[in-house]
C-alpha cells in the first residue's frame, strides 16, 4: 500500500509526444507512476549537485497494549 506523502507544490510539464510515450512505458514496466520516475531523476540531478537529501520515513505503528 503506498503511504500518502505531503508535497508543498504541484509542478506541470509539458512533453512532446515521444516523451510522454517513452515515459509511460518507462513507468508501466519497472512498476512504478510517471510522478515517481521523474521525481527519482531531480534527486539524481540534485544528488549529483552536491544536495543531501533527506528521504522520509515511515510513521511508526502504534503498538495496541494488552490487557
Amino acid at each position: 500500500m503506498r503511504q500518502k506523502r505531503i508535497r508543498t507544490k504541484l509542478f506541470r510539464v509539458w512533453l512532446h509526444e515521444k516523451e510522454l510515450e517513452f515515459l509511460s512505458n518507462y513507468a508501466e514496466e519497472n512498476m512504478f507512476t510517471a510522478s515517481e520516475v521523474i521525481r527519482a531523476l531531480i534527486h539524481q540531478l540534485m544528488k549529483r549537485e552536491g544536495y543531501k537529501l533527506k528521504e522520509p520515513l515511515l510513521p511508526e505503528k502504534k503498538k495496541k497494549r494488552r490487557k
